[in-house]
């Protein structure tokens, strides 16, 4: 378990807690944490996916609450890229909205890759689908979140990445970014881009 203290812009005591597998989540989510499903049901689900040896979780916590959190997965059985050992997938990326705007989202996807062991060796694979954004709380439109979402993402060393997948394709909003290991074989990266999109190869 690895902790790290945060004194941000209008939320001071922000600390930031890494889980990994067989961890336990002993803090309750707070109540605005809803994009995806009841906070407790949130809960719930992040604690049965700590009992993957390849999960991660990093949590932002305030007033012994959860008001952020992210995931980084192993991709799913069904999923293309699951044949590839160094692919991992990120996961729900949420913040609690009246935490937002003060860099917690970011601060909380920098140490989660901090933290991530051998993450140098690996890929992280993000989707964005425009029907899991908070719209509403963040009074943007779809294609000015989507702005915002990828500039987040870039700062934590992603970039974007162009796959067939038609979910990806289902929108013009929707997108998908990568953060490519510094480590990474050449072939391993061929691999990769091949599984992505193997109609422009």
């Amino acid at each position: 378990m690895k902790v790290e203290m945060l004194m941000l812009n209008k939320s001071r005591d922000i600390t930031l807690l890494s889980l990994f597998s067989a961890q336990k989540l002993l803090y309750p989510f707070h109540s605005d944490l809803s994009c995806f499903g009841e906070p407790d049901k949130q809960r719930s689900r992040l604690q049965r996916i700590l009992s993957d040896d390849q999960t991660q979780i990093c949590i932002a916590i305030h007033q012994e609450e959860v008001v952020g959190y992210v995931t980084l997965l192993p991709p799913e059985p069904e999923e293309r890229w699951s044949s590839l050992s160094y692919v991992r997938v990120m996961g729900a990326l949420e913040v609690a909205s009246i935490y937002r705007r003060r860099h917690i989202a970011c601060a909380i996807l920098q140490r989660l890759f901090h933290d991530a062991k051998d993450i140098e060796k690996q890929i992280v694979l993000a989707f964005a689908y425009y029907w899991h954004w908070d719209l509403n709380h963040s009074e943007l439109g779809v294609y000015e979140y989507k702005r915002m979402l990828k500039r987040l993402l870039i700062s934590a060393g992603m970039e974007e990445v162009y796959t067939d997948e038609p979910d990806v394709h289902a929108h013009s909003a929707n997108f998908s970014m990568a953060r490519i290991g510094r480590n990474l074989s050449t072939e391993h990266m061929q691999r990769f881009f091949y599984t992505l999109n193997p109609r422009i190869w």
